[in-house]
């Protein structure tokens, strides 16, 4: 990055840098363990490389924090990770989260980048997105070339040039509904294969944590996550297009946990967001009333359970709160 000698941070830069430091943290945190328990060598090699850019951010990020004289976060500890605890997730796990995890940095990273404004944080959160973009066709080229990488299905479409002539190719009339769009298909074959990366994930965590109120919510969230997929499998199967596996084969026997329950509810209500914004998308995308209902249910189920997490982050004492404006006027009534 460049000098920092320049003019303040602004809201949104404050923002940036300190979701950017949880974050980057906390996959540090994951990625260390993965790493730690790898077989395969070239999925190994590449959650080295997710590992070094991660610890190279933090420290980039550290310094700015100080530079800036802002309060660093927290974030997570060695205190969080046990790297010798046994293997809880399999090579195949690995290699689909670190695609996944690149797929949401450059996502994330590109609502940031259109929102901040300093140079040298303009520097910084382009080149993550560059090196998100590369970490994702790393793990799409090896899992292409060992036939496990999870694609969309392939469709037949017009070979000609149409126009919409009636509102009832968004409404629904009377019980018919016409064949879902390349774009509805996408959205819905992107929400449930992240699920599923998603689900593997928090039912190892459910598997080994050791909070009962931690077990009961995962419980809730693994009920929450087959359903709504079932749902939207629904769509697919009914018009005859091949949906994703759902593998049990991600996780292993293991209950002896390698995270903090901190680490692993903060980790779960990351992946929230996430699936909040896709689903948000999703809706700014489909034109189908029945799909477009569907995903409204799901975006008020996914906010409530993520608040009923939030809660209980709170009650424990593992919610660090952000930034946080102060009011000049409450101070001068002080």
């Amino acid at each position: 990055m460049g000098s920092t000698a320049k003019t303040p941070l602004v809201s949104s830069e404050i923002s940036a840098i300190w979701n950017s430091y949880i974050g980057e943290s906390l996959v540090a945190h994951i990625i260390e363990y993965f790493s730690s328990r790898v077989d395969d060598n070239e999925i190994g090699y590449i959650l080295q490389h997710i590992l070094s850019l991660s610890n190279r951010r933090i420290k980039i990020l550290t310094n700015l924090f100080n530079q800036e004289k802002l309060p660093l976060p927290e974030a997570f500890t060695d205190s969080d990770v046990d790297v010798n605890a046994p293997r809880l997730f399999t090579d195949i796990l690995y290699l689909q989260y670190a695609a996944y995890e690149a797929r949401a940095s450059v996502r994330s990273y590109s609502v940031i980048l259109s929102r901040v404004t300093r140079s040298d944080i303009r520097e910084y959160f382009s080149k993550c997105i560059e090196e998100s973009t590369d970490v994702y066709n790393r793990t799409a080229e090896l899992g292409l070339s060992k036939g496990i990488f999870i694609k969309a299905p392939q469709v037949e479409v017009s070979k000609k040039v149409q126009y919409i002539k009636s509102k009832s190719f968004i409404l629904d009339m009377l019980g018919k509904k016409r064949d879902l769009l390349t774009d509805e298909i996408t959205d819905i074959v992107s929400i449930t294969n992240d699920t599923v990366i998603r689900k593997a994930l928090i039912i190892g965590f459910g598997q080994v944590c050791k909070n009962k109120e931690v077990f009961d919510y995962i419980s809730r969230v693994i009920t929450l996550a087959n359903k709504q997929n079932d749902g939207l499998n629904s769509f697919l199967i009914d018009e005859g297009i091949p949906i994703g596996s759902s593998s049990d084969s991600y996780v292993t026997d293991s209950t002896i946990s390698p995270f903090s329950d901190k680490l692993m509810l903060n980790k779960i209500l990351i992946m929230y967001r996430l699936k909040i914004s896709s689903i948000g998308i999703a809706l700014a995308n489909i034109m189908r009333s029945d799909l477009k209902a569907t995903y409204r249910k799901y975006l008020d189920e996914s906010m409530e359970h993520s608040k009923d997490g939030m809660d209980i982050m709170i009650n424990n004492g593992w919610l660090e709160q952000p930034p946080q404006a102060i009011n000049h006027e409450n101070l001068a009534k002080l």
